[in-house]
């Protein structure tokens, strides 16, 4: 049986409800779970209206099987499957969604008598999932406390399994700005997983947690003389939260964080938060060029050495984009300042 984890793109897919008739022709189960498995192996179609098809083809074989076979123990695979689609749906319509759904149908199969244990395990790393985004959103000091119990009774019952590490990580993750030293307990355990990739996260992130420490020793230490012949000094910008960001626009990734970047800073920026950029370009042209058109009205330092560039040398920038939070009295908070919370981690710390 393929197994969920096999079946991640189905999360970004665009769902229409389809009518479990419509499968009429498949007389047993085997024959839908056979006809499902069929279809969700295929090609992902590049036409969007092809795309829509296909993922209509892979909900209704889920919701045939469940609704006309509800004793067949492949029930709660495809329940759990239907509700995480339906959820993604909610969210590229951008309707409101919650995991209230997703929550429901995993309480039952951890309890079902009749589902595998292997679907159990799926339902319970979906739950501590859902748990953590509802965490990630939340300062209660219980729902962390519940977590930990969550992950504590998860690495007892699924030590080897992979996943137990990444929760971990991504519990060290959302610690890094609430807890230093609960992120670093995590990521120390992390240094010696069974799990390659996730070892060396978490020894990247590791450098990274020391390189945060050193930094927030003392207040950072920055001045320059912006492109626009501005002077920047960051000990004359106490009292607001700053952003450094080290950057280019030949960087990939750099331009796919930059709309959260220039969002969060049209947010809030009447409430204290400023932007300093440190632009690792060569052509002073072309960065003009780029950041009048990108919105970014904030200051850029360059001096065309590229990775040679004589700020991210000091402070040993070896990759980009890197993003330093720096809090109102001037100390370096996180150096991994991007993403999704990137809003959250500067209304942090304006509050304090």
């Amino acid at each position: 049986m393929r197994r969920i984890a096999l079946l991640t793109f189905a999360l970004v897919a665009l769902v229409a409800s389809v009518r479990a008739e419509d499968f009429s022709q498949y007389k047993t189960a085997d024959e839908l779970w056979a006809y499902f498995h069929k279809v969700a192996a295929e090609p992902r179609p590049v036409d969007h209206t092809t795309f829509i098809l296909h993922m209509q083809d892979l909900h209704g074989a889920l919701l045939a099987l469940e609704t006309r076979f509800p004793d067949d123990s492949r029930r709660w695979d495809a329940k759990l499957l239907r509700v995480r689609i339906g959820s993604a749906l909610a969210q590229i319509n951008k309707q409101p969604t919650t995991d209230t759904e997703l929550l429901q149908v995993t309480k039952e199969i951890i309890s079902a008598a009749d589902a595998s244990a292997t679907t159990k395990a799926d339902a319970r790393y979906l739950a501590a999932g859902a748990h953590m985004g509802a965490l990630e959103l939340s300062t209660n000091r219980e729902g962390r406390a519940a977590m930990e119990v969550e992950i504590a009774g998860i690495r007892k019952d699924y030590p080897d399994d992979q996943r137990t590490a990444l929760l971990q990580y991504q519990f060290a993750e959302f610690l890094k700005l609430r807890d230093p030293d609960a992120t670093e307990a995590i990521l120390r355990e992390l240094e010696n997983s069974k799990n390659i990739q996730m070892a060396a996260l978490a020894q990247q992130r590791m450098e990274a947690l020391k390189t945060t420490r050193e930094l927030a020793k003392k207040p950072l230490d920055l001045k320059f003389q912006a492109t626009n012949g501005t002077n920047i000094d960051l000990a004359k910008l106490r009292g607001k939260v700053v952003l450094v960001d080290f950057w280019a626009t030949w960087c990939g990734p750099c331009r796919v964080e930059l709309p959260n970047v220039v969002a969060t800073y049209d947010q809030l920026h009447k409430d204290g938060f400023e932007i300093v950029g440190i632009s690792l370009d060569q052509d002073k042209d072309k960065l003009a060029s780029f950041t009048k058109s990108a919105g970014m009205t904030w200051p850029q330092y360059f001096d065309g050495k590229g990775w040679g560039n004589d700020i991210s040398a000091r402070y040993g920038i070896n990759s980009i984009p890197a993003a330093w939070l720096v809090d109102k009295k001037g100390f370096v908070r996180s150096t991994e300042a991007r993403g999704p919370d990137l809003a959250e981690q500067v209304k942090k710390l304006l509050a304090e």
